[in-house]
């Protein structure tokens, strides 16, 4: 076995599917029959169009920085490594978190260590598949401040996530979060699921695709968690 048998495996990925949200200036997903058995071809085979930005994904620095480091050019080391995970459900929709929630968590929970991915559970994934409600992936989802923002840059963290459609709040003009984080190479993470199953503290790996000038790229999260 590769990891502990101890550990539970989390997939922390939406299923890519026809009419799943996606950021309004961008490419709906689309999935095509290229080859099929049903037509009598001996493969099944699927095209697919989408932004780089699709469903579960990173962004790499070059998404808001020029001449920043692409997807592909991401050393392979920074998908793997300690996780933490700040419940902010409490948030008002629309409204940045302070770096007082960040401090908050560390002082129950211990320091955000260098090298650390650290993800907010603001409980948007629970809208992504929801029929009646799905409309809110797309609207009033809360993001990081300034002040967050500068202080994960002061922890030296790897990689920084949020279950919303982006780390910036909704309304935002400026991108602050982006902006800061991504300056300082810091990934970032959006549309994640399943964070409310996870520990304050867990382990995470990540494979996004090796986009030769990519901006970013969907991936498969799955975060490790200790059973003892």
């Amino acid at each position: 076995m590769l990891f502990d048998d101890d550990l539970d495996y989390i997939d922390l990925t939406h299923r890519m599917r026809a009419g799943m949200p996606v950021w309004p200036t961008h490419p709906h997903y689309c999935q095509e029959v290229v080859e099929s058995f049903d037509r009598g071809d001996v493969a099944c085979n699927h095209a697919l169009c989408m932004s780089e930005h699709t469903g579960t994904h990173f962004d790499a620095p070059l998404h808001f920085v020029p001449g920043g480091r692409s997807i592909a050019d991401v050393p392979v080391e920074r998908f793997f490594g300690r996780m933490v995970r700040i419940d902010a459900r409490d948030i008002p929709p629309a409204t940045a978190l302070g770096a007082e929630a960040i401090r908050d968590f560390e002082d129950r929970h211990g320091a955000i260590a260098p090298g650390d991915a650290v993800f907010f559970h603001f409980g948007w994934d629970r809208f992504w598949s929801d029929p009646q409600q799905g409309h809110r992936v797309l609207e009033d989802w809360p993001g990081l401040s300034r002040e967050a923002s500068l202080l994960l840059v002061e922890r030296r963290v790897r990689i920084v996530g949020t279950d919303c459609l982006s780390i910036d709040r909704f309304g935002s003009s400026d991108f602050p979060a982006h902006n800061i984080l991504l300056g300082a190479d810091i990934l970032v993470g959006e549309n994640f699921a399943n964070l409310g199953l996870l520990p304050p503290v867990c382990y995470l790996v990540t494979l996004p695709l090796a986009i030769e000038g990519g901006s970013g790229s969907p991936l498969r999260a799955v975060a490790l968690v200790s059973r003892s």
